[in-house]
């Protein structure tokens, strides 16, 4: 229920095993989640001693026989870490949500020893998702006969996470090898990452929700994600600024600018017919999320405030001979300038669609989230409504980023029954203002 007060609850694997006393070693956990690139992790454990004669100077630094007698976690570079966060309402039994966020592994660790020894000292541990391990080491190849969406696709399957119809967005063109090919030459996370940015694609992975799968490696209990945007899919539950009391968004900061391209066009020289091709985008390929875009509010206003000069044209209207219909001319037309180049007009016309899709998001607002009072776990890569933020602001937005922050109150380290706290860093773009028509 939405405003209702609840307990927050940390979910942590080590290797697909239940992280045993978490309660005692942890202090926080913040997750980042990405829309276009591996989420991490920070995990900060207490370094203080174990209770007892028994216990070492430094525990959690120790490992081998002393590390299982004592029960201490092992907590090594390259340990699995699945880390999901809950909602209940205080009761010893299953959390009303749950929601896993991140599956992934330890990439460093940090001994940090404090002036007072105990209790300021801990040890950080941060690390990558899944897709770390694909960055291990690079490779030279090249691919030919297949699409960019199929290289994603074998790439995914090579280390053993599940794609599929769902997750992978077909793209064109299928490259011949007596025309053109692709060359790899870095990590296959490299690469991947390329061939993202080139289609204006997301390229995650995210994990499947249930049981956790034990071992060291995830397996298909991840899915790697390389697609458009999908801010058409059902917005999660609504964000309210109100009532002030008791609302569900502690603090919300939105940007909308005027100087980013609102049309793209590229161009290219076929080289096989020698012919000048030309792509032309004004669309994103998904919906508009309100009434006024940047090109609807730059074409009332620069109608009004663009000087008429005799024999003058402003670059990208229609006085210049290339730009839109009269009646138009605020739209503002970009060449598209890329290291990369297109083999065909389809490629042509994916690259143009790219850049255009990196500056059409409109706005951007940062909001911090009471995660106690917000009706499930909010994630990133999906839409969200927000409510109480005025006409222009309300309505849905796309979630491009969620910094998941879980951790102990500092006032409450020592005692038995510590107080937690879970808020949300949440990043929300947004290609129109206003309500929808």
């Amino acid at each position: 229920m939405a405003g209702a007060q609840r307990d927050p609850v940390l979910r942590l694997w080590l290797d697909g095993q239940p992280f045993e006393r978490s309660d005692r070693w942890v202090l926080q956990v913040e997750v980042d989640e990405r829309a276009e690139d591996a989420s991490t992790f920070r995990i900060t454990l207490d370094l203080s001693p174990v209770d007892g004669p028994d216990g070492g100077d430094w525990d959690l630094l120790e490992r081998g026989a002393f590390m299982t007698d004592l029960g201490l976690p092992e907590v090594g570079l390259m340990r699995r870490v699945t880390i999901g966060f809950g909602l209940t309402g205080g009761d010893q039994g299953e959390p009303e949500v749950d929601e896993i966020v991140l599956d992934g592994y330890i990439t460093a660790v940090e001994a940090i020893i404090g002036e007072s020894r105990v209790p300021d000292s801990s040890l950080v541990l941060t690390g990558s998702d899944a897709m770390c391990l694909m960055h291990l080491s690079t490779v030279t190849r090249e691919w030919y006969g297949l699409s960019d969406s199929e290289i994603a696709g074998e790439l995914f399957g090579k280390y053993g996470f599940a794609s599929g119809p769902d997750s992978l967005e077909p793209t064109n063109p299928i490259r011949e090898r007596s025309r053109a090919s692709l060359v790899q030459r870095g990590t296959d996370a490299q690469f991947l990452r390329q061939l993202a940015q080139r289609n204006g694609y997301e390229l995650h992975l995210e994990p499947v929700q249930g049981e956790v799968t034990v071992g060291p490696h995830p397996t298909t209990s991840v899915t790697g994600h390389f697609h458009s945007p999908r801010p058409d899919r059902t917005p999660q539950p609504v964000l309210d600024l109100f009532p002030r009391e008791s609302p569900t968004v502690i603090d919300l900061r939105a940007r909308w600018d005027s100087h980013s391209g609102s049309r793209w066009r590229g161009w290219h020289i076929d080289e096989v017919s020698r012919r000048l091709q030309q792509a032309d985008v004004t669309d994103a390929g998904y919906s508009r999320m309100g009434s006024h875009s940047r090109e609807a509010f730059l074409a009332e206003r620069l109608g009004e405030i663009t000087p008429v000069r005799s024999g003058t044209a402003v670059p990208g209207t229609a006085g210049d001979g290339t730009g839109p219909a009269v009646g138009d001319p605020a739209v503002q037309v970009l060449d598209v300038q890329s290291g990369s180049v297109p083999h065909s007009g389809e490629e042509l016309v994916a690259m143009s669609r790219a850049a255009y899709r990196s500056s059409d998001w409109f706005a951007v607002a940062h909001a911090t989230v009471r995660g106690e009072r917000y009706p499930a776990v909010i994630r990133s890569r999906r839409p969200v409504d927000l409510s109480g933020a005025g006409h222009l602001l309300d309505g849905t937005w796309y979630v491009q980023g969620v910094r998941h922050r879980w951790g102990v109150d500092p006032a409450d380290r020592d005692r038995e029954q510590a107080t937690t706290r879970y808020e949300a860093d949440v990043t929300m773009v947004r290609n129109a203002l206003g309500g929808l028509p």
